[in-house]
């Protein structure tokens, strides 16, 4: 996540805290949850390809990015 510093990233066990798992519908792990604005843009899980998860994230970004600098 370095290359997108604006973006706060948290961690959170699911078997630690069950209610977190709850409260976002996790079934399985690991997930992935991308929020802008509040708002979930973005969730990949189980197998997630890290490739393809930095290019979903990088459109989300630079649309945002783009409100930023206005």
């Amino acid at each position: 996540m370095n290359d997108f510093p604006n973006i706060d990233t948290r961690l959170a066990n699911a078997e630690e805290t069950p209610e977190i798992a709850g409260h976002f519908s996790i079934f399985t792990v690991p997930v992935l949850i991308l929020f802008a604005d509040g708002k979930e843009m973005l969730r990949e899980a189980r197998f997630v390809h890290v490739e393809e998860f930095k290019k979903k994230v990088s459109k989300i970004y630079e649309g945002f990015h783009h409100s930023w600098d206005q």
